[in-house]
């Protein structure tokens, strides 16, 4: 323990004395020890014999191990861009809550049947959503508004001062 420390660990000033596992120099200190140990201890030679190692199971037909040689020596491949197709679903234009609601249903609906997929319904679900919130917030804008109004016309200023907040 550091001198003038108490026996919880700490120093004079009340902050962790060295030493302390709770202060600084814990887990991530020990982490980044133990990573640069490993890198140390693995060397070139060891990353090629291992490549070697994993392209001689892949070639005797471990799939994993062809994926992984792969990966490494070629890159992840990309994903294909997929060409958007129009949908077989009619979706309302999105201009009120129960329109929100409606299109909601139809996505269920069309899931349901087959004519979207889950990945497409969430998609559209999440964009109705979102456009819901929006309507909701407008909603709210409008009312806070003509609350505000009310408010005001209540309790007009009096004798040239301003109103109480």
């Amino acid at each position: 323990m550091a001198e003038g420390g108490d026996s919880n660990g700490r120093d004079g000033r009340g902050r962790f004395a060295s030493g302390n596992p709770g202060g600084p120099g814990g887990p991530r200190r020990r982490a980044a020890e133990l990573r640069r140990a490993a890198e140390q201890a693995v060397a070139p030679e060891h990353i090629a014999a291992m490549i070697r190692k994993a392209t001689r199971m892949g070639l005797e037909g471990d799939l994993s191990a062809m994926r992984f040689v792969f990966d490494r020596v070629c890159g992840r491949a990309a994903d294909a861009p997929v060409e958007a197709e129009p949908l077989d679903i009619a979706i309302p234009r999105l201009q009120t809550a129960a329109d929100c609601n409606n299109a909601i249903a139809v996505v269920i609906d069309s899931l349901c049947s087959g004519a979207v997929d889950r990945d497409v319904a969430k998609l559209l679900l999440d964009a109705v959503q979102a456009r819901m919130r929006a309507i909701e917030m407008g909603d709210m804008e409008q009312r806070l508004a003509e609350v505000e109004r009310t408010a005001q016309a209540l309790d007009p200023p009096r004798h040239g001062r301003p109103r109480r907040a």
